[in-house]
């Protein structure tokens, strides 16, 4: 009887880990088919929700490009095989006149996630605003990859990845915490600094 338990623990924790790494290789973390719909609770100073919606889907050089609709402000990721980069577009604005730097392909997410993995991006751009030359400095840095569950809006989500990042240009630091979950995409985030959190209320994805 006592080998019978223990050989059903260890089929337990076999196939535990075994789904566990499935799911990982085989599921979509960041789902962008037109159409696709999140809407999450945002509590902070103001309590409000937020929609994000992919709008449009284009195609450069072979890649996926994505408009991703986030709350009326429009985002751009472009979608490879293992990574999905956000693209910026870096200016300031200085003596009242924008000054723009160019666009930048932040690394954004690595697919499939993996448990203590990081990865950043460092750019230092300038332009040159009547005779002086500006410069820019912009950092992304993702760490703190972290496989876990977690409850939100008393929903149970399993095989989540947690991740922290940071984002730094010129002065001005932000951290951010995101929560991931298998083809369902974003669940949470929270801004310590402006003690924000999303929460993931509902989602419609296309098949």
């Amino acid at each position: 009887m006592k080998n019978l338990a223990l050989t059903s623990l260890i089929l337990a924790l076999v196939l535990g880990c075994r789904n566990s790494f499935s799911t990982r290789m085989t599921a979509d973390y960041f789902p962008l088919k037109r159409g696709n719909e999140w809407l999450f609770d945002v509590k902070g100073d103001n309590n409000y929700q937020i929609t994000i919606e992919v709008k449009d889907i284009g195609a450069t050089h072979g890649d996926s490009l994505f408009l991703v609709d986030v709350g009326g402000e429009v985002y751009q990721f472009e979608r490879k095989s293992g990574t999905v980069k956000r693209i910026r577009e870096l200016f300031t604005t200085y003596e009242g006149e924008r000054i723009d730097f160019g666009i930048v392909y932040e690394p954004y997410l690595l697919l499939p996630p993996i448990e203590g993995e990081n990865w950043e991006k460092e750019f230092k751009l300038s332009s040159i605003y009547r005779e002086e030359i500006l410069v820019k400095d912009f950092r992304i840095s993702v760490d703190s990859v972290i496989h876990t569950s977690i409850v939100v809006n008393s929903e149970n989500y399993e095989n989540v990845y947690r991740l922290k990042r940071t984002v730094v240009e010129d002065n001005d630091s932000t951290i951010e915490y995101e929560w991931f979950a298998p083809n369902i995409g974003l669940i949470k985030k929270e801004i310590p600094a402006d003690s924000v959190v999303w929460e993931l209320i509902s989602f419609k994805l296309n098949e």
